[in-house]
């Protein structure tokens, strides 16, 4: 398991917060996991989008 941090506080307005809570399943997951995992997919979704311009980068030094 990856190491965790110490928790951060945040603040949500309450249609955040319910749009948060929608992603829950029911419960199964709490908020925390919830914010957690779409900070994950953000981080993956702006990794593959900075890869080409990465390989772009390396090509054109050449």
């Amino acid at each position: 398991m990856p190491s965790m941090m110490t928790p951060l506080s945040v603040q949500f307005t309450l249609e955040q917060r319910d749009w948060l809570d929608a992603r829950t399943r029911g419960g199964v997951l709490s908020r925390s996991s919830v914010i957690r995992l779409i900070v994950a997919e953000a981080m993956e979704r702006d990794e593959l989008a900075s890869s080409p311009r990465k390989r772009q980068g390396q090509h054109g030094q050449r």
